[in-house]
């Protein structure tokens, strides 16, 4: 909900409360963005049977127990479904039943390849609530061909933690960070081509052993026969980014159909999939979920605050007023602020018990 007529409040902002003078000091709040593109994009459900059902049988649980927050529990998740491959190679047939037919099939010893282990990771986490999409990439055609062909799948998940998409490798067990902070497949392709990956590090499988560009190629484990390498070129492919916009592939196939692409002149000459290609894909494609998207106005001498979000599966708003207790919030109230320092703390909540990242807006208001 907005607050309609009212002009909202930016950081800086100074107004009246009654006869007092307030300040908005701080507001720290990720926007709500709706667009094409994120009307097509599709997630999996709350209660659906098929997830309730991955999670119970291969106690995913257990799996991230062990892990300090979340993000160290997305890590466990991916390094388990890493672990779980035993061989690697062309499915035949392809499966397209989901992570409950490709798990069945490792059982039984069939081969797969890096999209199965992608589906597996993809609705592992949406077991648990976490939304993690499926993207296919593709080297183009003036770059070094390592062994391992020239197109890959990954996924990128939202990570509350950090207010941002990362991108998790399954097939590699791998993620990349600079400065510390995890990274999206965009960050990683932007770095690489535009800055010759110098600030990269490659960071592998829950024990967090860190590589760098000076490292590669960097050999991961044996699946069966394969040695799986993080190769010297690996990330030429990331030259295309294909963004694939469903996560519910218990239920239908990846929508390769409807994905979205990111090209650039790197990508002249290399003949890949026709898709829509998204002018500024750092905000078209890197929409905010979870969010709970604060707007501020006064009015008649109050201040009011309506709340947004874009989270699947959403249950409800909590709200923290100076440091106090969480409490179930309306998508719209008013905030009676005190003289003083006033500190105001919102999050939405998803239906798994997901908490969405923290919003945070501070008014000092006149003694």
């Amino acid at each position: 909900m907005t607050l309609a007529g009212s002009v909202p409040l930016d950081t800086g902002a100074t107004f009246d409360l009654g006869r007092r003078h307030a300040t908005l000091e701080k507001l720290d709040s990720l926007p709500y963005v709706e667009s094409e593109y994120t009307k097509r994009f599709k997630y999996d459900v709350y209660g659906n049977p098929k997830l309730v059902e991955l999670r119970r049988r291969y106690e995913l649980d257990d799996v991230i127990a062990s892990g300090k927050d979340e993000f160290d529990r997305q890590v466990l998740l991916m390094d388990w479904t890493h672990h779980r491959f035993k061989r690697f190679g062309r499915p035949e047939p392809k499966p397209q039943g989901g992570a409950l037919e490709v798990l069945e099939g490792i059982e039984k010893d069939k081969a797969y390849f890096c999209q199965q282990y992608a589906q597996v990771l993809l609705s592992a986490a949406a077991s648990f609530g976490w939304i993690d999409r499926m993207l296919a990439i593709r080297r183009h055609q003036d770059s070094p061909k390592d062994e391992g062909g020239s197109e890959h799948s990954i996924t990128e998940i939202w990570s509350n933690q950090y207010r941002k998409w990362v991108m998790l490798d399954p097939t590699a067990n791998m993620y990349l960070e600079k400065d510390g902070v995890p990274l999206d497949a965009y960050q990683i392709r932007q770095e690489w081509f535009y800055r010759d990956g110098k600030d990269l590090t490659f960071v592998i499988g829950k024990e967090r052993k860190r590589y760098h560009k000076a490292d590669l190629p960097i050999a991961i484990d044996r699946v069966g026969t394969k040695q799986l390498m993080v190769a010297e070129h690996e990330l030429d492919k990331y030259g295309f980014i294909g963004y694939v916009p469903n996560t519910n592939l218990m239920d239908e196939y990846g929508d390769y159909g409807g994905m979205y692409l990111v090209k650039d002149k790197l990508c002249e000459g290399t003949k890949w999939h026709t898709r829509v290609v998204p002018p500024d894909p750092a905000r078209d494609l890197y929409f905010p979920l979870g969010q709970a998207s604060v707007e501020l106005a006064a009015e008649g001498g109050k201040l009011r605050v309506a709340l947004r979000t874009m989270t699947p599966n959403f249950d409800k708003y909590l709200v923290r007023v100076d440091g106090g207790r969480w409490r179930p919030s309306a998508d719209h109230f008013v905030w009676n602020a005190h003289a003083g320092s006033n500190r105001l703390e919102v999050k939405a909540v998803n239906r798994f018990g997901v908490d969405g990242p923290v919003s945070t807006a501070d008014v000092a208001l006149a003694r």
